[in-house]
């Protein structure tokens, strides 16, 4: 839910209540000021009744109204009557009962005792509560309707300058090397809040751009004394002076440090490619690069008795980098190979949705999640470096692709799902 909508839903949260609360206190205080107009205007008419007595000829009744409740009533002796009243009457006219305030008052004038009664019509309480509660629902309506202009105002005019930071945060890569300016705001929140942004993705690309150097620098650093090394290796196993048990020992060494140059250089891919560094993109006929592949490990599939079946999609090509995409099939083919057993069979599906790359083996030593963290290996094989699912995963992600395993009679399936 959006701030904006958050804030309009907190204020009518907060309106509503008050809004009932005013509405009641203005139906208490509307009805106690009818009620005193109308007393004040039952004690004036009291008045001159009172003055209407004292111009009769004589003491007799009066009843100066049809309904008899205004009236002047001899009375045979004192009394202490001076109340207001509320009362119901049956209304011939409307058909229905209205209420009335009644105010009945003692009199004595000239020796003899009067009892003056008389009535005035009140506002309907239901009239009053229903005009209320309309005036309520207007002015709730008018309030809504105010938040929400006020809302649209706000987020075209006051909250631009957060939306550009958003979408300038949105299209910033930290490959191409520049930090991020933001537009200047005039609003002290923005402005705190662009300054704290600036820092933090300078600190971010600074940081990045040390790491990405030192990676690079350590790797290359690297590959020139294992180079060396190697061809002392190389030179020393070629000794006629050694006995066979030296050249085991030297053999190992030399494959130790192959094992760490590749290791190296896996490591330098992978980060490249984390860090997408390959930007060349291209239209790749992924049939083509499995064929070429599959041709590249003919030798090896023979050599272990391995059967390759292909089911291919001559039209798939992809939009990535030549390398990368190279590089996926690769790795793809080389784990079914590696991991695959003597006699075995690799199968290769891919149309337009997906590529499955299947191979014949024993179940899983380890959980399904595991297979492409870096350095998990299903078994100890000293060929395997543990990278090459990693670099599978790390090539998918750049691309946006999904890869996901199964394993089904007896069978490795590895998934890389191009389009949901």
């Amino acid at each position: 839910m959006k701030l904006i909508t958050k804030t309009i839903l907190f204020f009518l949260l907060i309106s509503l209540p008050l809004l009932v609360i005013a509405c009641m206190y203005s139906y208490k205080v509307i009805n106690a000021e009818v009620k005193d107009g109308t007393d004040e205007a039952l004690y004036l008419e009291k008045l001159n009744l009172q003055n209407l007595i004292k111009e009769l000829d004589k003491p007799r009744n009066l009843y100066l109204r049809s309904d008899s409740l205004t009236s002047i009533v001899i009375l045979p002796e004192k009394s202490n009557v001076n109340t207001f009243s509320d009362t119901i009457i049956y209304d011939k006219l409307e058909d229905e009962n209205l209420r009335y305030r009644l105010y009945r008052a003692y009199f004595f004038y000239n020796g003899t005792h009067y009892l003056i009664s008389c009535t005035k019509p009140t506002l309907e309480e239901d009239e009053l509560k229903e005009g209320l509660i309309n005036s309520f629902i207007l002015v709730f309506g008018f309030l809504l309707l105010s938040f929400f202009a006020v809302t649209i105002l706000l987020s075209k005019t006051l909250w631009k300058p957060f939306y550009k930071t958003i979408e300038q945060l949105n299209k910033y890569d930290i490959n191409n090397e520049t930090p991020v300016v933001f537009d200047k705001a005039s609003t002290k929140e923005f402005k705190r809040l662009n300054e704290t942004l600036s820092r933090m993705t300078e600190k971010i690309f600074s940081d990045y751009r040390r790491q990405k150097e030192f990676t690079e620098n350590a790797s290359h650093e690297l590959q020139t004394p294992l180079a060396v090394i190697k061809t002392k290796l190389d030179l020393l196993i070629q000794s006629k002076k050694l006995g066979e048990e030296e050249l085991e020992f030297l053999q190992g060494m030399e494959n130790s440090v192959q094992k760490i140059s590749s290791l190296n250089k896996a490591l330098l891919l992978l980060t490249k490619i984390e860090n997408k560094q390959f930007k060349e993109h291209k239209v790749v006929n992924l049939k083509a690069v499995i064929e070429k592949v599959s041709e590249n490990y003919s030798d090896l599939f023979q050599e272990k008795k391995v059967t390759l079946t292909s089911v291919l999609n001559e039209n798939v090509v992809v939009d990535m980098n030549p390398a990368l995409a190279d590089l996926l099939i690769s790795n793809l083919i080389q784990n079914a190979y590696r991991h695959n057993k003597e006699n075995g069979s690799i199968e290769i599906e891919l149309n337009n949705h997906k590529l499955i790359v299947s191979n014949t083996g024993e179940p899983l030593q380890i959980k399904p999640e595991e297979l492409f963290v870096r350095f998990k290996k299903n078994d100890a094989s000293k060929e395997s470096l543990g990278l090459g699912l990693s670099i599978v995963k790390s090539i998918a992600g750049v691309y946006g692709y999904k890869i996901e395993y199964t394993y089904t009679e007896g069978k490795h399936n590895f998934i890389v799902i191009f389009e949901d």
